[in-house]
């Protein structure tokens, strides 16, 4: 059994952690246990009513609420910090590869144990989701949101479909993104805009319609010369309603990677504001080719991979 007794980053992240460990899971016939998830298990069929957000979902599930999860994540910390359960701390200096048979035998030998860190892959590089793809049907359906949020997604996405050729969801990330790594990936709503018009040139002819999805709010007029919609300022709703559309827009984020994985959907991740991207630039989530997510420095080999 496998306890992630440690909180990594947001929602995006946390879905991708927590999906790398499901898929671990499987494959090796082990339980996965993550308290740390409990800011987000409300959203989610699987988790909503799991005390301890299970892989498996348990048979018979303990109801619980936020107060309770709270609890029950900080009793974790506890028995993590104070040694009494083995626990395993992953780091920069040493990522937990899955191909390393010492780190295996000894978890799977072992009753339980308690992991904490974000780099947590099938091998070394982000792209080496081979696991992930295998078991994708069954991390999706455990990750499908309740149903009034599925619902919203839907009649979102059905209006938009209506005549529209292809939906292009725009994740705009401003608020956080002016400290994080020191503002690299924060970029002006008009640059968003110019983004946006690159992109419309590249399907001339065909009627497109943008998603536009964002942690700030934004002047209407800006986007006048495109047929656009706001999205329903929902963290799921959002989220999902951009794993709908059929191409995706954003600074590189985990929200988007994960829209992209779930909705098998490919992605262009702005690393270069000022570049004008091709339709090689959306890559699927699977075919990704650059160091692990989080690094400050992945773009930098993304990039060289693309060109």
């Amino acid at each position: 059994m496998l306890v992630i007794s440690a909180k990594s980053g947001q929602l995006g992240n946390r879905l991708l952690l927590f999906a790398n460990y499901i898929a671990f899971g499987i494959e090796n016939n082990l339980m996965i246990i993550n308290p740390a998830f409990e800011e987000y298990a409300e959203f989610f069929q699987s988790t909503a009513k799991d005390l301890f957000c299970c892989y498996p979902p348990p048979k018979i599930s303990i109801n619980s609420n936020n107060y309770m999860r709270s609890k029950y994540y900080q009793l974790n910390c506890y028995l993590a910090q104070n040694g009494f359960f083995k626990s395993l701390e992953i780091t920069r200096e040493k990522p937990f590869n899955w191909s390393d048979n010492q780190r295996l035998e000894e978890i799977k030998t072992g009753w339980i144990t308690f992991m904490k860190g974000w780099l947590f892959r099938d091998g070394w590089f982000v792209n080496d989701t081979q696991m992930l793809r295998k078991y994708a049907q069954e991390i999706r359906q455990y990750f499908t949101p309740l149903k009034k949020y599925t619902t919203n997604v839907f009649k979102l996405i059905s209006s938009l479909r209506k005549d529209a050729d292809i939906i292009i969801g725009v994740h705009i990330r401003q608020g956080d993104y002016a400290q994080h790594q020191k503002g690299r990936y924060f970029y002006h709503t008009e640059q968003y805009v110019k983004v946006m018009g690159s992109v419309k040139q590249l399907f001339n002819g065909q009627k497109i319609k943008f998603l536009v999805c964002s942690n700030a709010e934004h002047d209407s007029s800006l986007f006048k010369d495109f047929d656009y919609y706001f999205g329903n300022n929902h963290i799921i709703e959002d989220m999902y309603a951009l794993a709908e559309c059929d191409y995706i827009i954003g600074p590189p984020s985990s929200y988007t990677r994960w829209a992209s994985f779930y909705g098998d959907k490919p992605l262009y991740a702005i690393v270069d504001i000022n570049k004008e991207p091709t339709l090689k630039d959306f890559v699927h989530y699977y075919e990704w080719k650059g160091v692990f997510y989080d690094d400050e420095d992945w773009s930098k080999s993304f990039w060289e991979w693309l060109n």
